[in-house]
């Protein structure tokens, strides 16, 4: 089947977005491919223009977010389970369907048939135009009284796991729980962080209207232009740098001084070791670990434009930094940005939540226990030390650093807070801050 797509692509010409879109959903379905890094290359392999480049961006992240409804009403149009590529034409052109209304039916009922055709056979193009006229004729609708409890409606309505839902409520009370529901249906602004030694905040706002102030962030600027924010004068110039609002109240509240040694456990993609460098005035040293050799040489090759040379990039397991004798007790603040499930940035990347278990969540708890022991080892007397997660739950959060306190009295907190996605209209974060007496 692989060699059929890629003769596939061959044929297809480059103007058929729809068979790119078919292709990003395929392999973040079935090959596990993350739906960011996915949409990124796939617009930047075939040079896929501006315009169509929203179209795909909209129909993936679209179809990935209301995936469980549109699955449903598959369910209810066919007797039988489609095969892997019946199924995501069906749900990206059901997307279409419902959701968007200045593409014409017959050209999204047209196109599924000939890309079924192409990457499976005639009887799959037969059996995808029959469901989705059959769609079309029904115009099914999907409430709570399809559902067998409130629970299935939540989770099939705002396609999030039964056991997330219930989490959160006990975590946080219905009302919350509910916000973040419909918060995780929204698009995302595009906050830019304002590169402080090349320009400022006003300056941008009085040169620009596609800009507006942030909401959290001292730095944050939301863009809402019509181009890529890559096209923008100010992107090019340097003057500006892509970061979620939270992700810089993070570096905000370690608070980076001049001339400090500060280490950020996991850099990757550097951003947060960036803004730190811009807030010590670039006079200091900052040690940016990460795991992955690949994401390493991108922060490198970022870094290297930017000109930060007091950054130091190593790919290092950052559970094993102990073994480097001399970098026990040596850092004056350490930035853990851990890994985590991502359940405060499910609007960004709503693939996430496919296949999320609530034994992969005691796994990343066990690793993120791990990596604070590790920071407690090397830093300083006196240093600081910031735990952050892009999650929303007591177990990676709050939970995770009472447990740490109880086994270190000698770190005292300073600060914590849970920041909700609607809150700020910013990344789900949790942020606590923590000193060594």
């Amino acid at each position: 089947m692989n060699k059929k797509i890629e003769n596939t692509k061959k044929e297809h010409s480059k103007n058929n977005i729809r068979f790119y879109i078919y292709q990003c959903l395929y392999n973040i379905f079935y090959k596990h491919a993350y739906s960011n890094i996915e949409i990124d290359h796939t617009i930047r392999e075939n040079k896929i223009n501006d315009l169509d480049a929203k179209l795909l961006t909209n129909v993936v992240y679209g179809t990935l977010i209301h995936e469980k409804i549109l699955q449903w009403e598959i369910n209810k149009l066919s007797k039988n389970q489609p095969k892997e590529q019946a199924k995501i034409i069906l749900l990206m052109s059901l997307y279409q369907l419902k959701y968007l209304d200045r593409i014409p039916e017959f050209a999204i009922l047209n196109e599924a048939v000939a890309i079924a055709k192409k990457v499976a056979s005639d009887a799959t193009g037969k059996f995808v135009n029959a469901i989705l006229r059959e769609s079309l004729r029904q115009k099914l609708t999907f409430d709570i009284n399809c559902c067998k409890d409130e629970y299935e409606y939540l989770s099939i309505y705002y396609n999030c796991p039964i056991w997330v839902i219930k989490m959160w409520e006990i975590h946080y009370g219905k009302e919350t729980t509910l916000n973040i529901l419909k918060e995780n249906l929204k698009e995302p602004p595009l906050a830019i962080r304002v590169n402080i030694h090349k320009t400022t905040k006003q300056n941008i706002l009085d040169h620009s209207k596609d800009f507006i102030n942030g909401n959290l962030a001292n730095n944050s600027l939301i863009y809402q232009g019509n181009t890529p924010i890559s096209s923008t004068l100010e992107f090019k110039q340097g003057l500006i740098s892509v970061q979620d609002e939270s992700s810089q109240y993070v570096v905000e509240i370690l608070d980076p001084k001049p001339n400090e040694k500060l280490l950020d456990m996991c850099a990757a993609p550097g951003s947060k070791s960036q803004y730190a460098c811009e807030l010590m005035n670039k006079e200091g040293k900052i040690l940016a670990i990460d795991i992955h050799q690949h994401r390493v040489e991108i922060m490198k090759k970022y870094l290297k434009e930017l000109g930060l040379s007091n950054i130091t990039c190593v790919c290092y397991d950052s559970t094993k930094l102990h073994e480097k004798e001399k970098l026990i007790a040596s850092f004056d603040k350490i930035l853990l940005d851990a890994p985590c499930l991502g359940l405060g940035v499910i609007r960004r990347k709503p693939d996430i939540l496919k296949d999320l278990t609530s034994q992969k969540l005691d796994e990343i708890c066990f690793l993120q226990e791990k990596l604070l022991e590790e920071a407690y080892i090397l830093l300083k007397p006196h240093g600081t030390l910031v735990y952050s997660t892009c999650s929303i739950n007591k177990k990676e959060n709050d939970g995770q650093i009472m447990a740490f306190l109880s086994r270190h009295s000698n770190m005292k907190k300073m600060f914590e807070k849970q920041i909700f996605p609607f809150e700020y209209n910013s990344d789900g974060f949790y942020i606590a801050k923590l000193v060594k007496e």
